[in-house]
């Protein structure tokens, strides 16, 4: 029955969006394939809608989205999904914002020339060239940097292309800001203590099933019966594309140590309370440990498990990733193979942390465009194009 409804609510939403439209219009339409990335503009649409007034349209291929059935001001909502290629064709605008991982016009949504400024906004802070696949931001036309990182390994791309220089824009991470934020009051509200050890946070990122290297298959089960029996308290954050994959893993795992009572999972990706109230988080190559590190100011412990590569191209490039060069900055490693040794590393690190705080401090102002005030920066591109 779902199915029936939002087929109809589909073809409902894309008859709407181009022959329902305002004269309000800002010229803006911005794209998710899946809820979880509203997260990531949710700053740019607040300031173009609330700041600088601007209606926009959004459209969105998750039915769970939640500004799906939600009124507000300046925003209007559509469901589209499987007529996303029509729609993109046929659209005609000034901004199309995405954050789609690969490229419009090498996957499935082809280029339109009725699209003025196509702008890619990155969902992760890490190194992009060895995650996305060759060329896979290659045809936006403005893209929200992150870091000095981004802006390298961008221009370096287009050496390695021969494509003429995209508009790089100095914008910083909305997302980090927001954790930031909600830490400092947190914090200020009173952070309850954990009553075992230490309160630990596991978050290990996905990759294809048949390479098996993520932290969840080397190791998953020793380190988490390492700790809980070292009476830490734990909180497994898999990361939301394993319950979409592979959800048999997840069940697991949870079988074998719902017996525990230090032992909790969460799934709601769009919570981030556990980042408050952890210690330490362990993880493998996931972007979350830089939304923990730079949020919470916090240690990561990583587990060395082999760097995912979606880009087989990415020695090309001839830079270090960010995600090696930045690791013992701001914690500590530790092999598949020693995650016994877990305790005593933890044990040290939570000693030690004013120290990895003052180095997590220095690494984000290196990193980090415009902390604080990204949202401002990236809207005020936007407006000044629709206006120029």
């Amino acid at each position: 029955m779902n199915h029936i409804y939002y087929f109809f609510k589909e073809c409902k939403d894309f008859l709407k969006f181009f022959w329902g439209a305002t004269k309000k219009e800002s010229g803006v339409v911005i794209y998710v394939d899946d809820a979880h990335y509203f997260e990531f503009l949710e700053g740019i649409i607040k300031e173009l809608t609330e700041t600088h007034n601007l209606p926009i349209r959004y459209v969105t291929s998750d039915p769970r989205d939640p500004l799906l059935h939600r009124d507000q001001k300046n925003i209007r909502s559509f469901y589209i999904r499987l007529l996303l290629e029509p729609f993109v064709l046929l659209l005609k605008t000034k901004i199309f914002l995405v954050t789609i991982p690969d490229d419009i016009a090498l996957f499935h949504l082809k280029k339109s020339g009725n699209i003025e400024n196509y702008i890619y906004t990155f969902h992760t802070i890490g190194s992009i060239f060895h995650i996305v696949k060759p060329g896979g931001i290659l045809h936006y036309d403005t893209i929200f940097c992150v870091g000095p990182h981004h802006m390298r390994e961008l221009r370096r791309e287009e050496e390695l292309y021969g494509r003429a220089p995209r508009n790089l824009i100095e914008v910083g991470y909305y997302r980090l800001e927001k954790i930031h934020r909600q830490y400092l009051q947190k914090r200020k509200n009173g952070i309850q203590k954990s009553i075992y050890k230490a309160k630990i946070l596991v978050a290990p990122g996905w990759g294809p099933w048949h390479e098996r290297n993520t932290l969840l298959d080397m190791c998953g089960r020793d380190l988490l019966r390492a700790l809980l029996e070292a009476n830490y308290e734990v909180v497994l954050r898999p990361h939301h594309m394993t319950r979409k994959l592979y959800p048999a893993l997840l069940d697991e795992l949870y079988g074998e140590f719902k017996s525990y009572k230090n032992f909790t999972s969460e799934e709601n990706l769009a919570s981030t309370d556990s980042f408050y109230t952890a210690d330490i988080l362990i993880s493998d190559w996931s972007g979350v440990v830089y939304e923990f590190a730079f949020g919470t100011e916090k240690p990561v412990l990583f587990i060395d498990v082999p760097i995912k590569i979606n880009n087989t191209q990415y020695k090309d490039y001839q830079i270090e990733p960010m995600d090696i060069a930045i690791r013992e900055r701001i914690g500590e490693v530790l092999h598949p193979h020693e995650v016994n040794r877990a305790d005593e590393v933890i044990s040290v690190m939570i000693k030690k942390k004013a120290h990895y705080r003052e180095h997590i401090l220095e690494a984000r102002k290196e990193y980090i465009y415009n902390f604080g005030s990204s949202s401002t920066i990236a809207a005020q591109y936007i407006h000044d194009f629709l206006v120029g």
